[in-house]
């Protein structure tokens, strides 16, 4: 069981988390919340990463009856080996299990999250929801009787996402999950909602998309029969094209080459055949935000009306690595659309529901032309044209 009284943290750099939270977890629970309520906080308070590693100051009363296996916003941080069995491996030897168990544990893991394909494979050539089903692996091949995770969802397809949240419920173990996605909630025997830092009653909850109206003819992106792989190809003879101020969306399964094709247009990788036109300046974000803020004050990343437009003026001040993931991801899409093209990948991971509808009014406002890699199908539903990568 875990349970909390009174809890009130503050960062080392005088942002408080938490303001009075009490709560008790002792069953299967979901924690919602709108963009930076302090749901990320919380989870990480049940695995002794707040206050061990973070630094800070916890007040009030935390008691944690079981081991916790936590799972962060971005695998990338959490993933240290370079190979995925080996990295499944580690957690179980780290735990004292024989060679025989650990082999055992993780074909029988993999088996159930369907990545036996991948054991084998460097995790520098997995897509990142091929790393994020890895990341979930590794605590369900774990004997924690508790799994924290912390929007595990945001880089999986919704048919592969509603498999394994069906897996984890099936556990004999405690689920505690953290995620924008509220139609999961009757699924769960709790349910919280956050705000500010405290735990509040549920508001009520419209996750509709208004849709736009689109007009251009004037075409701005060519893709014109490319063909591209790494050790087969990933598309064959591929050929669309992007109107100026349309917004395009791209999906498919996890690993069929969402991202590839991003950066194939961003220019970062060249086609093996065929060829792509662009017609303007390119703005980009990857799906970790991280990799796109340089700067020591949000202010000084985003131009100030970007800054308004995305609803970040009371961030201004602070340092882009101070932010959440779900604040920071926003201030690296709201840097993105300095470009006239610009290139979002899974830009609703770690955003609340609303942003769905405020990315697609900035961008009409804007007049931008958008081109978004996503596992979102509501978002996808909203824009004006759609390309499925099989």
């Amino acid at each position: 069981m875990i349970c909390l009284k009174d809890v009130k943290y503050t960062y080392p750099n005088g942002i408080v988390g938490l303001k009075g939270v009490s709560l008790k977890v002792e069953g299967n629970t979901l924690i919602g919340g709108y963009t930076g309520s302090g749901k990320s906080t919380l989870l990480r308070i049940f695995n002794g990463l707040i206050p061990n590693f973070y630094g800070g100051k916890l007040e009030g009363d935390v008691r944690i009856d079981t081991e916790v296996f936590f799972i962060g916003q971005n695998a990338d941080e959490q993933i240290v080996a370079s190979r995925v069995y080996d990295e499944i491996a580690l957690h179980l030897l780290h735990r004292g299990y024989e060679w025989n168990e650990v082999d055992r544990r993780i074909k029988k893991v993999a088996k159930v999250c369907g990545i036996e394909e991948l054991l084998n494979r460097r995790i520098f050539e997995l897509s990142d929801g091929e790393k994020r089903l890895v990341t979930i692996a590794s605590a369900l091949a774990s004997d924690c009787r508790c799994l924290a995770l912390d929007e595990p969802f945001s880089n999986l397809h919704p048919r592969i996402a509603d498999k394994i949240l069906k897996i984890l419920l099936r556990q004999d173990r405690i689920v505690v999950l953290s995620e924008h996605r509220i139609e999961f909630a009757e699924q769960f025997e709790e349910f919280f909602w956050m705000e500010d830092g405290r735990i509040v009653d549920i508001p009520e909850l419209n996750d509709s998309v208004c849709g736009r109206e689109f007009k251009s003819k004037e075409t701005v992106v060519k893709v014109e029969s490319i063909t591209f792989g790494y050790d087969k190809p990933l598309f064959e003879d591929l050929s669309f094209d992007v109107k100026r101020g349309e917004i395009f969306a791209i999906i498919g399964e996890n690993g069929c080459g969402k991202t590839t094709l991003l950066r194939l247009i961003a220019g970062t990788l060249k086609p093996w055949d065929g060829r792509i036109e662009v017609r303007g300046k390119i703005g980009m974000t990857f799906s970790f935000p991280n990799y796109h803020l340089f700067e020591s004050r949000v202010d000084r990343e985003v131009h100030p009306e970007l800054l308004k437009l995305f609803d970040l003026e009371k961030l201004a001040d602070r340092h882009p690595h101070s932010l959440s993931f779900g604040q920071a991801k926003r201030v690296a899409i709201a840097k993105a659309f300095c470009g006239d093209v610009v290139l979002l990948d899974e830009p609703t991971a770690g955003q609340d529901f609303k942003f769905r509808i405020k990315l697609l009014d900035v961008a009409k406002e804007l007049g931008k032309t958008v081109i978004i890699a996503t596992h979102d199908l509501k978002l996808a539903e909203c824009c004006d044209d759609v390309l499925e990568i099989p």
